[in-house]
């Protein structure tokens, strides 16, 4: 269902930005039939992509994700442009307010706003490439009650690698560089490891590349969404802990540094467990650190008495104005929160899926410093 609506959605946004495009290109007919292929033959990319991506071989889709994706973002701007322009146009109608330079030459002052327009989104993605390939250390401090060994604990929290054909093991050094920069006690990664297939994380030696993290207390994981997509879920499980990584799928681990982590699946299982039920067995007594992908019902959390959980998933909307629409549907979709003795951090994740790009966002690694206090 979420492919036919990214079709649905994904082609009349095409057809507007085409359809506009169309009205600003001289009455040439070599020139139209030129734009109308370059124009779908882009959108093509884009679909070959999406369905049939990862079973190229890693450069060809790896070529194929950089032009489709690309195409993806800057025809969404190109849409957000010219809806506005549109209404300008629709307002000007009733008003009469456009200068009369505009007025008396028509097609050219469409044809310089097109220009303008597109120099404008070229300028959007390369700073959104850059954000992306540059991620942030994002820091944060917080107090407990509960005793910490040596009263002090550092976590660095990773989520929504990605991890494709796209998002590959060259992306994952740099990540593992940055974790381990920071010399952790302890390594949390909440979900979204895979995008959706096995087949890139099996061709880039991925496995190989985790065991490269440095933590003292070691490094546990949760599944997210993306894992559920390519019906290779537990493939995909199995290739990670072979990676040394403790993934937990509703299940409680005790950390070598004296806390408990409460893995949930994803709520993408609508059997998983209820969060009262996973962690029965937990000692309240020691400090509770929740990793749950999806940051829903966050009230789950402090009724259980978790001192901390930490998820991803949003990805903060990846480029605005996706960030506008994710905080209108998450009561926390990106940062600190707070609810009684419970701390809550959702990350705009490291990666991302489908385009590369960062605009109005960031990619991060979150360093934690929980202490007593």
């Amino acid at each position: 269902m979420f492919f036919i609506i990214l079709l649905g959605v994904t082609l009349s946004i095409n057809s507007y930005v085409f359809l506009r495009g169309w009205q600003l290109m001289p009455p040439s007919f070599i020139v139209r039939i030129l734009y109308t292929v370059a124009f779908w033959g882009m959108t093509s990319v884009f679909f070959l992509r999406m369905y049939k991506g990862d079973v190229f071989s890693p450069s060809l889709s790896l070529l194929l994700s950089e032009v489709g994706f690309t195409w993806l973002t800057a025809v969404i701007y190109l849409a957000m442009f010219a809806l506005v322009i549109d209404l300008l146009r629709i307002t000007n109608h009733f008003t009469g307010f456009f200068p009369l330079a505009v007025t008396t030459n028509p097609i050219v002052a469409a044809r310089l706003t097109g220009a303008a327009v597109v120099l404008t989104v070229s300028s959007l993605l390369v700073h959104g490439y850059y954000k992306f390939n540059n991620p942030q250390v994002t820091r944060l401090e917080i107090n407990i009650e509960k005793p910490l060994q040596e009263n002090a604990l550092r976590i660095v929290l990773i989520s929504d690698i990605h991890l494709s054909s796209y998002i590959n093991g060259e992306h994952l050094d740099k990540y593992v560089t940055m974790i381990n920069k920071e010399e952790p006690d302890l390594v949390l990664i909440a979900g979204d490891i895979a995008d959706r297939n096995l087949k890139p994380l099996e061709e880039w030696d991925i496995s190989e590349r985790f065991k490269r993290i440095k933590s003292r207390y070691g490094v546990y994981a949760i599944s997210g969404n993306h894992e559920f997509y390519g019906g290779e879920r537990e493939k995909i499980y199995n290739y990670i802990r072979s990676s040394g990584i403790n993934l937990l799928v509703d299940s409680v681990a005790m950390a070598a540094g004296g806390v408990q982590i409460v893995g949930r699946d994803d709520r993408t299982n609508r059997n998983r467990l209820p969060l009262d039920q996973l962690m029965e067995g937990v000692d309240h007594k020691l400090p509770v650190v929740l990793l749950d992908h999806q940051p829903f019902g966050l009230e789950e959390a402090q009724h259980n008495g978790v001192d901390l959980q930490l998820s991803g998933h949003t990805h903060n909307g990846q480029f605005w104005p996706g960030n506008l629409i994710v905080n209108a549907m998450y009561e926390i979709a990106y940062g600190y929160g707070r609810k009684g003795n419970t701390h809550y951090f959702v990350t705009s994740g490291i990666g991302l899926w489908g385009p590369k790009f960062r605009i109005g966002t960031v990619s991060e690694i979150v360093v934690i410093d929980m202490k007593n206090g």
